[in-house]
């Protein structure tokens, strides 16, 4: 499912920390791109993720403090220019 994050950046040294660092996502995760303000202050990403309520907690455990992560469902008919979604794989 896509999903979009708007981030408001709230330290911009561990913001800049987080994504400097090595990003492993967890299955099912995968980040179809990002983009940063030129001041720092918010940021906006597009995801293909499980659901909202896990990409919320997984953005909340990974980000911190650096930043408040708004996460929504993305509505289909009026997105555009986004990759087919990954269809789900059931758990082991």
């Amino acid at each position: 499912m896509h999903l979009g994050v708007v981030h408001t950046i709230r330290d911009r040294a561990e913001w800049d920390r987080v994504l400097s660092g090595e990003l492993d996502f967890p299955e099912g995760f995968v980040l179809l791109g990002s983009i940063t303000q030129d001041d720092v202050s918010r940021a906006v990403c597009i995801w293909d993720a499980p659901s909202v309520d896990d990409l919320q907690r997984m953005l909340d455990g990974m980000i911190g403090a650096a930043a408040v992560n708004d996460c929504f469902v993305a509505d289909p008919a009026r997105s555009m220019n986004l990759p087919a979604s990954q269809p789900a794989t059931a758990s082991a």
